[in-house]
Formats: structure tokens, sequence, C-alpha cells
């Protein structure tokens, strides 16, 4: 059976754009996975001080001056470069001239997880993508 060369074309472009399709779905699935690894650090280490909804407000927060970062405050996250956030989250809020009482959770917390908490904390003041952002926990 011989091929037209018309129909071998038509096939590779349906090859290629299925292998695309699959590409972006994994790419996907990637982020929402990082997403909820990002939440359940967030739940466990986060929350006391800066609260389920991201908003400093958690029951530690009162006790607390300065106050946690309110994260939903989409200004101030996003004049925020993500290295600062990266580094306020590993070595501390002292390390770039915020609140020592901010620990550092690179000894605690692997770069993977470190990065998962990094984009949840982030989506607190973006905009929610239709099926995009991880359902917050009710507390």
């Amino acid at each position: 059976m011989r091929f037209h060369p018309i129909v071998a074309g038509m096939l590779a472009v349906a090859t290629i754009a299925a292998a695309n399709g699959k590409a972006l779905g994994g790419h996907e699935a990637k982020k929402a996975s990082q997403l909820e690894e990002g939440r359940k650090v967030f739940e466990i280490n986060c929350v006391a001080c800066h609260g389920a909804e991201g908003k400093g407000d958690g029951v530690a927060a009162a006790a607390l001056e300065p106050k946690p970062r309110n994260f939903t405050d989409a200004a101030y996250m996003k004049a925020r470069p993500v290295a600062t956030l990266r580094q306020v989250i590993t070595e501390g809020g002292q390390s770039v001239g915020l609140s020592p009482i901010m620990v550092g959770w690179k000894a605690s917390l692997t770069g993977d997880q470190i990065e998962s908490v990094l984009k949840y904390v982030q989506s607190f003041s973006k905009p929610a993508k239709k099926g995009a952002k991880v359902k917050q926990a009710a507390h």
C-alpha cells in the first residue's frame, strides 16, 4: 500500500498535534500537582501565621510584630521579584531585610517543596483561571 504525499503529510501533522496536546496536558497536570503540593506544605508550615487564605491573619498573627505578609495584596506581590520571594521562603525574612520572625525553611523543606509553596503563595494574588487554582481548604 502506497501513501499519497498529502495523506502522509496530514498523518504527520495529526501526530504532531496529538503529541503537542499530550505535552500541554502533562504541563497542566504538573502545575496542578505542584499547586497541590504547595497547598499541603503551606497548610502544615505557614497557616498559623499567614492564615488559610494567605491574608496574614493566622492564629499566631495577633502576637506577631510585624504582622505576617498578606499574600492577597496583588500590588505588593507583583512588585516582588520571584527570586526575592524564593529567598524569603528559603533563607527567612531577615535575609532580604524583612522580619526576622519569618524563618527560613531550607533545613526543613526540599527544593521542590520550596518551589511548590512559592507557586501556591503566588496564587493567592493572581486572578483564578478556570480550573487552574487549587481550592483553598476551609479552616
